[in-house]
């Protein structure tokens, strides 16, 4: 006969609200062999995380990337979002280098445009590591962009300046984000949360990014074609510029995203700079304002 799980027989809870300090070390957790439906056979990772008090299903998935899969879950009546790695499925140098550092930065990052990383858990006993984070309600811009078109120049320049702040604000601490693109932005009440940031000296290719995404946003297409058969190919169309802009979108916010998508890195402005282009200037005192690199930064 099968073990039914049943929340009375949680034996921990883990409080998950946000902490000033040490979110990157990870919690342990363990997870008794009665409550393992399959003598013998490892429990999912959702399961594990229902027995400690966090309620997620396998429907209730996000997304994924590469070496992980985004879960939604509930602490009570509280929303989160939950990173799940198989460290078993991962490389042994992912496991030593990437998540370590990844942890580290996360953790110590704190702005309003920024997901926040709450805790980090870890049950060592089936290698799953999980990373609980702010959850963002409204997905994320691509999502949104295939379903509702380009932006606005008004939205387009609210949502790219609060963008530029959280990058800019990476910078600032000596973090480049390095995948930066529609996915990893999440929306949060009409503003961007940028997802994770890899400490690697990249600032100028942080903003070629930024000048693509804004791009995309405005236009709802990729400047480049994504058809190439070679690298060098792709190269070569970035250097000439091959993209065309549609008649609606305005001067000034093609002048100001030409100028973040300049080939050459060195012609390319900083995250600050960016935000005094003409684009993302008007809307002269809020706009501003907005261009504080702290006002964004959390108490």
């Amino acid at each position: 006969m099968q073990q039914q799980y049943h929340p009375q027989h949680q034996q921990q809870r883990y409080d998950l609200r946000p902490r000033p300090n040490k979110r990157s070390d990870v919690i342990p957790i363990t997870f008794p062999s009665v409550f393992r439906r399959t003598p013998g056979k490892p429990p999912t990772a959702t399961s594990v995380l229902r027995h400690f008090g966090l309620s997620t299903y396998s429907s209730y998935e996000l997304g994924m990337g590469h070496y992980s899969k985004v879960y939604k879950a509930f602490q009570d009546n509280r929303e989160v979002a939950v990173k799940i790695i198989k460290l078993n499925e991962v490389s042994e140098e992912f496991i030593k280098r990437f998540i370590p550092r990844e942890k580290e930065c996360w953790s110590k990052l704190r702005h309003r445009n920024i997901c926040e990383l709450f805790a980090c858990l870890g049950c060592e006993e089936f290698n799953y590591l999980y990373m609980v984070m702010e959850y963002c309600p409204n997905g994320d811009l691509l999502s949104y962009i295939q379903k509702k078109g380009p932006l606005s120049d008004t939205k387009g320049r609210r949502w790219m300046r609060a963008l530029l702040d959280a990058v800019g604000y990476l910078h600032k601490n000596r973090i480049a984000h390095r995948d930066i693109k529609a996915e990893n932005a999440c929306l949060n009440f009409n503003c961007y949360k940028v997802l994770k940031g890899i400490p690697y000296d990249v600032y100028k290719n942080d903003v070629w990014s930024l000048g693509v995404l804004c791009f995309v946003s405005m236009t709802s297409s990729m400047p480049f074609r994504e058809d190439s058969n070679t690298n060098s190919a792709i190269v070569e169309q970035q250097r000439r510029r091959t993209y065309r802009w549609p008649t609606y979108v305005s001067p000034e916010c093609r002048q100001s995203i030409d100028t973040m998508m300049a080939f050459y890195q060195d012609d390319r402005p900083t995250t600050k700079e960016s935000k005094k282009l003409p684009f993302f200037l008007r809307g002269s005192n809020q706009a501003k304002m907005e261009c504080d690199d702290d006002s964004a930064e959390y108490a």
